[in-house]
């Protein structure tokens, strides 16, 4: 699944030429079948603008890890959406649980945003369900779930409390031991959030997040609190589960982004204009980055690199000639450690009528 190491490391990665490949494609029949046969004419598009651009001979090695890259899908395990990157150093292929545009782009980069796009719409989640029989931890992405066999998961209750009554189970005794089991599994997710930073959703019965609840101190990690029992079922019945309700929490959250960008702008610390979000991405004061998440712009960029002028075509070619400036800004920003917010497109009009673009400065 992807995280935000794996989307710097191939952000931070420079190659001319440098292809991505996107699509938006389908997990069941009879509409994946159709998969093979787009994503076979995005991969002619590129070959073809290749070799036209830089010649047959020079583009074979970039043409052939493309080829070999789209021939290795197995179409019956799509998810919503695919990416494939490929350059002279490397070459990966990404299933996202996100619906994508169909596009080629060829630049000195890879087209990345719509990998932010998907994590920040779709970000990934700790789940951890709460069973004395088998505390599980599982890294989800809407409602695709993978069990962890790590951090000391999965856990159970074992010696004193597995061998007790159940006329024990109401006992001091036993919601101790209930508690240090709890509290094992919140020291195990407190490790696993120093690996992968993500929001945590604790699924259980009342008096099991009761216990979580008395023994971790990691309670402000934890997005949702689920009650009910979640012992028996499987990843995709967990997932189709709990995803329903940690969505309707994230879109909750996600309206905040607006008070937010009002708040900025009282305080001076809100820039709207393209090259003024430009200028503060490049000198690393954005904290947050606000874009509609349809905003593409095509641009050529100033010779000293400190203004943007847009552009009418995205496979313009020539030096500093960005097939999405946007792309980049939002690079700009990740790298100096800012935050990027998609919203809907059109939503931001209050702040920026011209365009779909908003930033909170540092400073």
């Amino acid at each position: 699944m992807l995280n935000l190491a794996t989307i710097k490391t191939i952000q931070s990665k420079r190659a001319w030429p440098s292809v991505t490949i996107t699509l938006p494609t389908y997990r069941t029949s009879p509409d994946n079948q159709k998969d093979s046969i787009r994503l076979k004419n995005q991969v002619k598009e590129a070959v073809e603008r290749l070799q036209n651009e830089f010649g047959k001979r020079e583009t074979a090695d970039l043409v052939a890890q493309i080829e070999t890259l789209a021939d290795a899908v197995d179409h019956e395990y799509n998810l919503d959406g695919l990416v494939i990157f490929a350059s002279s150093d490397y070459a990966e292929l990404f299933k996202l649980p996100y619906r994508l545009p169909e596009r080629v782009a060829i630049d000195n980069n890879f087209l990345t945003r719509d990998l932010v796009f998907a994590m920040k719409r779709s970000p990934l989640y700790w789940l951890a369900v709460l069973s004395e029989q088998g505390t599980r931890l599982f890294i989800a992405q809407k409602d695709q779930l993978q069990e962890v066999h790590a951090y000391g998961f999965p856990m159970s209750v074992s010696g004193e409390a597995a061998s007790a009554n159940p006329s024990q189970d109401i006992s001091h005794v036993r919601d101790q031991i209930m508690t240090d089991l709890m509290r094992q599994a919140g020291q195990g997710i407190d490790e696993a959030l120093k690996n992968l930073p993500a929001p945590v959703v604790v699924a259980g019965v009342d008096r099991n997040i009761g216990h979580y609840k008395d023994g971790t101190a990691n309670q402000a990690d934890v997005l949702l609190y689920v009650a009910g029992g979640y012992t028996d079922q499987s990843e995709h019945e967990l997932g189709q589960l709990i995803w329903p309700q940690v969505k309707d929490v994230l879109a909750e959250a996600r309206q905040q982004i607006f008070a937010d960008v009002g708040n900025a702008r009282g305080n001076n610390r809100f820039v709207g204009g393209l090259n003024e979000c430009w200028k503060a991405a490049v000198d690393g004061r954005i904290d947050t980055l606000v874009v509609g998440e349809d905003l593409s712009i095509p641009a050529r960029l100033s010779e000293d690199g400190r203004s943007v002028e847009p552009i009418d075509s995205p496979d313009a070619a020539g030096e500093n000639v960005y097939a999405d400036i946007i792309d980049e800004m939002i690079e700009h920003v990740m790298a100096a450690d800012g935050k990027v917010v998609f919203v809907d497109t059109g939503s931001l009009s209050e702040f920026n009528p011209q365009r779909d673009l908003a930033a909170i400065t540092r400073y």
